[in-house]
């Protein structure tokens, strides 16, 4: 079955914990409370992609274990595609997340499942749309872009090494302020949007800026996750034919949303949700 688009990443449980203020290092912050949410860079796309109307399937490991199911309760939920989704011998990806009252976090990954994840499990991939992040290993993705002919768009986080192939196969590199720097990606060929947390996002094509736009004004309550949401809806509206000025202001949007809520995929947006905020 061909589907419109195709994530190809990570799927964590993330296990939060919500504080007054982050610890430094060597502190101890009591007084948190706790929740287990759905996570990963790779199904925190997918979500966000689900719910702004793309026909979605998400290709990545889990564990055999009880965590498994936890992590994707939200992908079900929402109707993303599964059946690429392989069980390893490991335990799935972890995420121990620390968010403050203003919203920042600090995050530390057990990669488990998504370190596991070998070209050996990929499908044939039939879709016309692609999106991937660097949680899992960069042979799989060079071995998923190989013969891949569709749209390829990279959100090139965390920073990694030796992924220059697969930066100049993508048509869309989405990157923040740091990792660009980091790349170096100033003046590459193709599509690149930057984000620059609160003052919005930048896309650039062949070196040359063709938007900008603000980040809405919400009420922060957490950070996380609004990166995932803003490659989704970034990528989704270009995919659908969005003019680049309107398509950075929809995933600035998208991004902004999310972080208005507590968690990743929970806050996730809906195509309502980030149309009604784009009208105002």
């Amino acid at each position: 079955m061909s589907f419109g688009l195709t994530v190809l990443g990570s799927v964590n449980l993330d296990l939060l914990v919500q504080v007054a203020e982050l610890p430094k290092a060597g502190e101890t912050v009591t007084g948190g409370t706790y929740s287990a949410l759905p996570g990963g860079k790779g199904a925190n796309v997918a979500v966000a992609a689900r719910r702004l109307g793309a026909e979605t399937e998400i290709v990545a490991a889990v564990g055999d274990d009880d965590y498994a199911a936890q992590a994707l309760v939200n992908l079900k939920a929402d109707g993303v595609y599964l059946d690429a989704v392989k069980t390893v011998d490991a335990h799935t990806g972890l995420a121990f997340i620390t968010v403050s009252a203003d919203g920042e976090n600090q995050i530390a990954v057990a990669s488990g499942a998504n370190a596991a994840f070998t070209p050996e499990h990929l499908p044939k991939l039939c879709s016309d749309v692609l999106i991937t992040q660097f949680e899992i290993p960069i042979a799989v993705i060079e071995a998923a872009l190989k013969d891949y002919a569709g749209f390829v768009a990279v959100n090139a986080s965390p920073v990694t090494p030796n992924v220059d192939r697969i930066l100049a196969r993508a048509d869309l590199v989405i990157v923040n302020q740091g990792e660009a720097d980091a790349y170096r990606l100033s003046g590459r060929e193709g599509l690149l949007a930057i984000t620059l947390g609160g003052s919005g996002a930048e896309l650039w094509r062949d070196g040359e800026l063709v938007a900008r736009a603000p980040a809405p004004k919400v009420n922060v309550v957490d950070t996380t996750g609004a990166g995932d949401a803003f490659a989704a809806a970034l990528t989704v509206a270009l995919a659908e034919g969005q003019a680049e000025q309107e398509a950075l202001e929809f995933a600035c949007a998208a991004g902004a949303l999310t972080t208005t809520r507590l968690g990743t995929q929970t806050a996730s947006p809906t195509r309502v949700e980030v149309d009604a905020l784009l009208k105002t």
